[in-house]
């Protein structure tokens, strides 16, 4: 999870949000309300909602922002982050601890760590088969005296 968390106040604009989000360089913010999720806006949002429609950029986001968040909890087993965020087809999910906004997890995270699980059992399963090719040739040689 990216911490500490980019995030937006509920009073600000889509022009405050858009470059907020250039500056952290993600894709999607976290709007808050003293330190807890009210909300979450995103580029997508930005382009098809705000600026495809012509709305000002001085809007506030609460106008366009995704109200009623799903979040996780910062001790929220992987695959059930990847569960919740697969389930509303979303790429970002607001971390929170006992309410309060402590992260972002992204999907590119969650793929990054599965991808590093992988890799992991991978040099596991690679090792196990070399385990019994030397054990049959030290029995081979010792039958063979």
């Amino acid at each position: 999870m990216t911490t500490p968390p980019a995030s937006v106040p509920l009073d600000a604009t889509l022009e405050e949000a858009a470059r907020r989000m250039a500056e952290a360089h993600v894709g999607a913010l976290p709007v808050v309300e003293d330190d807890h999720v009210a909300g979450v806006i995103t580029d997508r949002d930005l382009v098809v909602r705000a600026l495809a429609r012509g709305l000002s950029p001085q809007v506030r986001v609460e106008a366009l922002m995704s109200t009623d968040p799903v979040t996780v909890e910062a001790d929220t087993p992987v695959p059930a982050a990847m569960h919740a965020m697969g389930t509303i087809d979303a790429r970002h999910l607001p971390v929170v601890d006992n309410g309060r906004l402590v992260g972002v997890v992204s999907f590119d995270d969650l793929f990054w760590f599965v991808t590093s699980q992988l890799d992991e059992l991978a040099a596991v399963v690679n090792a196990t088969r070399k385990v019994p090719d030397l054990f049959h040739r030290r029995q081979h040689r010792t039958a063979a005296r």
